[in-house]
């Protein structure tokens, strides 16, 4: 075969491999879009899925293998260092003065001569007045404390997306009412076209029945886009794309709480990260007045260095005399601030007992609103049902069936905002007394 044929066969080769590849590639985002824009969840799928995927969260888990990396750092100081040298030193003799006043400068190109350098050091803190081991626990402690931050962090997360799922099944409820309530609007209208040939009500009537369906249209698309909102948020806070279609499983309902106040009070105070920090604060300034204090105890450090001259081993104490009471001064700050984890101690647990009283109260609340709106619900459709059998049967006025129609969305506006908070103020409590 010549060589244009051989070129040209090529070329038919790449391009049927390219083609192919794009076409693969076509498929495969394809059955990514669908797999990810199709999602059926439920509350606990959603957590997961936020806990893989959101970046504030993947940060505080770096923060905690930095602190890690920290601890081993810290335990390395305690620990033989040993280290090698290597190199070449070139030395020349010193330059005659004199011979450069008369204007010699011969001594600039002198070959000197070549030194050498090998060496290995080795060294070891063998006292060091309790410092080492100070900083040891000092680098736990702040290693615990970038934990507790990031179960901090966790939790915040959950109730983030509890809260942004109640809000999609909020809005989904409050769409559904409006789509009810068109329904049932239009369906009267038809009924009022059916009595106005019979001659039993006014044409004015069907004005006020455009008008209230004009109305509730309106309703309606500030639902769906509410809806739609609610949808993003949920999406944002899990960490996948905000497009991405989502069907949840669970729906707005109410589940009651048995927790008693003194029961959350007590949960707060044993499970809260808050509370656990102040723990790792305090070793952490305990860390620092002992460090001060250290520096008034001997240091002694042993060091071996070997060179091709041979071996030298030294250890070597000191102990400080007078400074100008420098470490006086800094062992005092370092009990000042000890005793401000204390205050910070009884500010912090002063405020997880308001938070927890401030939520139980509130979830109390939405419990009560729940029950009535419940028995208004109830009140308010059989209300709408008589007021449109009386204006079936010519006995009430178009008005009537619109206020009870009015009153009957009000109803099932309320009942889920009440159930949308109860749940919302539920989830928060739990997040405050630490069991999320």
């Amino acid at each position: 075969m010549n060589p244009l044929a051989l070129f040209k066969k090529d070329r038919l080769i790449r391009f049927s491999f390219l083609i192919s590849l794009i076409f693969y590639l076509f498929l495969l985002s394809v059955s990514n879009v669908h797999s990810t824009e199709n999602l059926n969840l439920d509350l606990e799928e959603c957590i997961e899925i936020a806990l893989e995927n959101n970046l504030g969260y993947q940060i505080s888990r770096s923060k905690v293998e930095v602190k890690e990396e920290q601890v081993k750092e810290t335990r390395g100081a305690n620990r033989i260092n040993a280290k090698f040298q290597g190199g070449y030193i070139r030395m020349n003799e010193a330059p005659d003065m004199e011979s450069i006043a008369e204007g010699d400068y011969s001594y600039l190109y002198t070959s000197g001569y070549g030194v050498p350098l090998v060496s290995v050091n080795v060294s070891k803190v063998l006292y060091s007045g309790g410092k080492l081991e100070t900083l040891i626990d000092m680098a736990k402690a702040e290693q615990s404390i970038a934990v507790n931050d990031l179960e901090i962090n966790r939790q915040e997360l959950i109730f983030k997306v509890t809260e942004s799922y109640y809000r999609v099944l909020q809005a989904e409820g409050l769409k559904r009412v409006s789509e009810q309530a068109l329904t049932q609007i239009k369906a009267h209208l038809e009924t009022s076209r059916s009595l106005l040939e019979e001659g039993m009500i006014a044409p004015i009537d069907l004005n006020r029945i455009n008008s209230q369906l004009s109305h509730l249209e309106h309703n309606l698309i500030r639902a769906e886009n509410g809806y739609m909102m609610a949808m993003y948020n949920l999406n944002s806070t899990m960490g996948i794309p905000l497009q991405t279609s989502i069907q949840l499983r669970n729906s707005l309902s109410y589940e009651a709480c048995g927790i008693t106040l003194d029961e959350a009070l007590d949960s707060a105070r044993q499970y809260r990260p808050e509370m656990h920090n102040i723990d790792e604060q305090r070793v952490i300034m305990e860390g620092m007045v002992d460090i001060a204090k250290s520096n008034r105890k001997p240091q002694v450090v042993m060091n071996m260095e070997s060179g091709l001259t041979g071996w030298k081993v030294a250890v070597i104490g000191e102990v400080s005399i007078f400074d100008g009471g420098i470490n006086k001064s800094k062992i005092k700050q370092a009990e000042l601030n000890l005793s401000q984890v204390e205050q910070g101690r009884k500010q912090v647990e002063q405020l997880i007992e308001f938070e927890v009283r401030s939520l139980f109260l509130n979830m109390k609340e939405a419990e009560k609103l729940f029950r009535v709106t419940e028995q208004g619900i109830k009140d308010s459709k059989e209300s709408f049902r008589i007021a449109q059998v009386k204006y079936n049967e010519g006995i009430a006025t178009n008005i009537e069936v619109i206020d009870a129609q009015s009153a009957l969305i009000e109803a099932e506006t309320n009942h889920l905002n009440a159930l949308y908070d109860y749940n919302t103020s539920r989830a928060a409590l739990i997040k405050a007394m630490g069991l999320f």
